[in-house]
């Protein structure tokens, strides 16, 4: 199905700091990492032909007895092969050293379990692991499901992400396409945030915590320090305009969170 549930409230407005409610754990898992050859596809007109590291993050969050997974990984097909996977073979390759079902069952669950897979964008090292989650409902931005099944444009390797993104995604059984900032749950402690300009239809993830306050998962809304502090936008990006309105919201009060965390 392709359609909205009572609790996710499409254009909600961001939670109520008092009033929100809480997410009881989270979790970062390895879900791959990267290396590519010219850095300056991230950052243009500076480091041409230098290799970059990448490391791809997903995240677990429990929410009362349901469980919601941010972001799917690296295909797992890709463990422990020297070779590696990869989005754009002549740019970027990753590799895989832990499988997202082992680091599930670590914490005893089972794919099975987890009842709602939301997506930053559809990159590919960002939803390889889509399909280990058939009768999960998967929560994505209207305009990025558009996008990817839209005509291909002027950049090539944009258009090849597009292509591995129709293919990795598939057709799948519960998918919620949402407009813009939603309240997953309802009650202000998940709020998905519409932050366009890597991809169009990219999202941020906030996520309040007990102990810890509001955290939010930023996805690619920027990969690096000095793109913050210099404007800068990677060539793979679908919107400059946009990618650097949603950097400088980023870094204006808003916690951005890439390390490990349980929080309970």
């Amino acid at each position: 199905m392709m359609e909205g549930t009572p609790d996710a409230n499409a254009g909600s407005k961001l939670p109520d700091p008092i009033k929100a409610g809480v997410a009881e754990k989270l979790f970062r898992l390895d879900c791959g990492r990267s290396l590519a050859n010219d850095e300056s596809v991230w950052t243009p007109g500076e480091n041409a032909g230098r290799s970059i590291e990448f490391s791809s993050t997903c995240w677990l969050i429990k929410h009362g007895s349901e469980w919601l997974l941010w972001d799917a990984g690296v295909p797992e097909a890709a463990l422990n092969d020297p070779r590696g996977w990869s989005t754009l073979p002549k740019l970027i390759v990753y590799h895989l050293d832990k499988t997202l079902t082992d680091q599930l069952a670590e914490i005893g669950l089972k794919p099975r379990d987890i009842a709602r897979v939301a997506i930053s964008h559809t990159h590919g090292d960002h939803i390889g692991n889509v399909g280990l989650f058939p009768n999960s409902t998967i929560l994505m931005q209207q305009a990025e499901y558009s996008w990817i099944n839209s005509p291909d444009g002027p950049n090539d390797n944009v258009n090849q992400l597009m292509a591995l993104a129709r293919k990795l995604l598939g057709a799948p059984k519960n998918l919620q396409l949402i407009d813009g900032d939603t309240d997953v749950f309802g009650d202000g402690s998940v709020t998905l945030v519409s932050t366009p300009g890597h991809t169009p239809g990219h999202q941020s993830l906030l996520v309040h915590l007990k102990n810890s306050g509001f955290i939010i998962l930023s996805g690619d809304v920027v990969h690096l320090q000095e793109n913050f502090e210099k404007n800068r936008v990677p060539s793979l990006n679908t919107n400059n305009a946009e990618s650097i309105v949603d950097e400088k919201n980023q870094a204006d009060g808003r916690n951005v969170q890439g390390d490990a965390l349980h929080q309970s």
